[in-house]
């Protein structure tokens, strides 16, 4: 699945959105499934570095195929020592081990046991991390429920 350039931005205007409502200025990244920046908007109002975090989680979500938030909770929790070496390598892969970030993955197909991660959302501006987390998953679950097997 390629995403359109419409619908790229209506993911991320709605991101920014999700966040205002819950009374936090946001940006918001959308990269493919090879963690490389398809696009990227900071509220005129959020902290300056905010693009740059919410494309490093997005990265990171995407090189894993998974949430950095459930990422980071294990990592802390099951494996702090793997946890040291991901963020060892956050530099030259620039991704950012923290949460809201979020992958977006394809319903997986016969001999698949996953589907297909075809990129990811990152969120990033919000206190605590955990709700970057909520609206980066919020945002994988509407964008499905959007493109319902169309083509996006």
């Amino acid at each position: 699945m390629e995403f359109s350039h419409r619908l790229l931005m209506e993911t991320i205007e709605r991101g920014i959105e999700r966040g205002a409502e819950r009374g936090f200025f946001v940006s918001c990244a959308v990269v493919d499934g090879n963690g490389r920046t398809r696009g990227v908007i900071r509220h005129e109002q959020s902290a300056y570095i905010t693009p740059e975090f919410a494309v490093g989680k997005a990265r990171l979500a995407s090189a894993y195929g998974t949430s950095t938030g459930l990422m980071y909770a294990r990592l802390q929790k099951e494996r702090p020592l793997y946890g040291t070496t991901v963020a060892s390598l956050s530099t030259q892969n620039q991704w950012l081990l923290a949460e809201g970030g979020a992958a977006i993955r394809l319903d997986a197909v016969q001999g698949e046991s996953h589907g297909k991660c075809v990129g990811a959302i990152g969120i990033a501006g919000c206190f605590p991390a955990t709700v970057d987390q909520e609206i980066a998953d919020e945002m994988v679950q509407w964008l499905k429920e959007r493109i319902g097997g169309s083509k996006a």
